[in-house]
């Protein structure tokens, strides 16, 4: 749900600065949610294997935001809710990390 949010006040974002807006999901999160729940389903370890997963695609949405939040041409208002979103998922990995190392 949250990431939901995340969308909706990039979305917010792009239309202040009077651009259209794809009304679409990204194709990568989509991606990626499918290939946890095929992962999912032929695991012998589930728990294990999903874990393993979510901190792979939490380290890839950083990695993301780091190659945005590069770009000199950035609004300060656009820069400041990427970095806000940016953080909130590195407290999310940090969570995730820390129930793997409960296994």
């Amino acid at each position: 749900m949250e990431r939901k949010t995340f969308g909706h006040d990039l979305k917010s974002e792009i239309r202040a600065f009077g651009q259209d807006v794809d009304k679409g999901g990204s194709f990568t999160g989509a991606a990626h949610r499918t290939w946890m729940d095929v992962k999912a389903m032929f695991s012998a370890d589930n728990e294990e294997s999903m874990l393993e997963e979510a901190i792979r695609g939490e380290k890839a949405s950083v990695n993301e935001y780091d190659e945005v939040l590069q770009e000199a041409s950035l609004p300060s208002s656009t820069k400041s809710i990427l970095l806000s979103q940016k953080h909130q998922i590195e407290t999310d990995l940090s969570k995730v990390k820390s129930l793997e190392n409960l296994r």
